[in-house]
C-alpha cells in the first residue's frame, strides 16, 4: 500500500475512483458504475467489486502488488521436494539481505538445492529421537516422502508451471496465492513421527529467521 493512503479502505476506494475517471460511462445504461463491494483487510489486502467489462480491463492494466515478491513464507509441514516446477527461481532477484537462514544438507538434499526461490530448508526430529534413541530416520533432511509439504508449499507461493493437469484434466499453468514470494521450509514431521517439540522449534527458528509470515496446514 503507497504511503499517501490512511488504511487500505482508502486505497480500495482510491482506485476504485481512478476506474471510473479513466474509463468513459458504459454504453450499457443499465449498468450501474463500478463499486467496492468489500474491502479485505486480515485474511489478505484485497477488494471485490462491479465493473464492467471496459473497467475490469482498465483494471488489469493498473500498477500491481508485485505477486508477493521478496516475502519470505515459512512452511512448516513435511518438507519440500525441490525440483518441483513450482519452485524454479526463473527471473528471481537476490535473496533479501535481511534473511539470517542457511540451507541444512541431509539425506538427497544438499544446499544446492536451495535457488533464488527456496531460500532454504532446515528440519528437526530431535523429539523423534528423545521419544526413541534406536530409531532409523529413513529421510534424515528436509526432503519431502509424502507430498503434503510440497502440495502445500507450492499452494502458498509456487512459481508459475505451464502445461500442467490433473490426469488430462482442466490443462494450464499451475501457480500459487502469489507466485512471486521466497520459501523457507521447516520440515518437522517425518515418516517415523511427528512431535509438538519438533514443530515448536520449526517454528521458533522461522521467526528468528526472518521470515513474514508462517503457513502451516497440518493436524
Amino acid at each position: 500500500m503507497p504511503n499517501v493512503f490512511a488504511d487500505h479502505h482508502h486505497w480500495h476506494s482510491s482506485t476504485i475512483d481512478s476506474i471510473k475517471a479513466s474509463v468513459p460511462s458504459s454504453v450499457d445504461r443499465f449498468r450501474s458504475a463500478p463499486k467496492l463491494v468489500y474491502s479485505y483487510d486480515n485474511v489478505f489486502h484485497g477488494f471485490s467489486a462491479v465493473f464492467s467489462q471496459d473497467e475490469l480491463e482498465a483494471l488489469k492494466k493498473s500498477p500491481a502488488s508485485g505477486l508477493g515478491q521478496d516475502v519470505i513464507v515459512g512452511v512448516l509441514d513435511g518438507g519440500i521436494w525441490p525440483e518441483s516446477a513450482s519452485f524454479r527461481d526463473d527471473g528471481m532477484p537476490a535473496i533479501p539481505k535481511r534473511w539470517k537462514g542457511i540451507c541444512k544438507p541431509g539425506t538427497q538434499f544438499d544446499a544446492s538445492m536451495s535457488n533464488g526461490t527456496l531460500t532454504w530448508a532446515n528440519y528437526f526430529n530431535k523429539g523423534i529421537l528423545a521419544n526413541d534413541p534406536t530409531v532409523n530416520i529413513s529421510m534424515n533432511s528436509a526432503r519431502d516422502t509424502g507430498g503434503h509439504g510440497t502440495h502445500c508449499a507450492s499452494i502458498a507461493s509456487g512459481n508459475f508451471a505451464k502445461g500442467v493437469s490433473h490426469f488430462g484434466y482442466a490443462a494450464g499453468t499451475a501457480r500459487g496465492v502469489a507466485p512471486r514470494p521466497r520459501l523457507a521450509v521447516y520440515k518437522f514431521s517425518f515418516d517415523e513421527g511427528t512431535f509438538t517439540s519438533d514443530l515448536i522449534a520449526a517454528m521458533d527458528q522461522a521467526v528468528a529467521d526472518g521470515v513474514n509470515m508462517i503457513s502451516i496446514s497440518f493436524g
